[in-house]
């Protein structure tokens, strides 16, 4: 399975465990998400780098159609730390 089709899967079952309602399905989500892991690459070890990933994880809950406070409740928590995760893995597995 892809990096893509990976975080698809996890995003079904997070959407479908917390009933969280998002703008974008998780295909697009997934996509958006590998695109940016793969920006992520090109500037991996670059000062700045982790606010950079925390810069494209809000960038893509904000395209999922998620807030990112820092107050979200559980279920929105869930799905940062899952898209925050992939962010990391993509970078890894590029």
């Amino acid at each position: 399975m892809s990096y893509t089709d990976n975080l698809k899967g996890a995003l079904d079952a997070a959407i479908r465990d917390t009933g969280v309602v998002l703008r974008k399905g998780s295909a697009d989500i997934a996509v958006y998400t590998r695109q940016r892991a793969a920006h992520l690459l090109t500037i991996e070890g670059q000062a700045g780098f982790q606010e950079a990933v925390i810069a494209e994880r809000d960038a893509v809950l904000t395209f999922a159609g998620l807030s990112a406070v820092r107050g979200a409740d559980a279920a929105d928590a869930h799905i940062v730390g899952l898209i925050h995760g992939a962010l990391a893995v993509g970078i890894g597995g590029a």
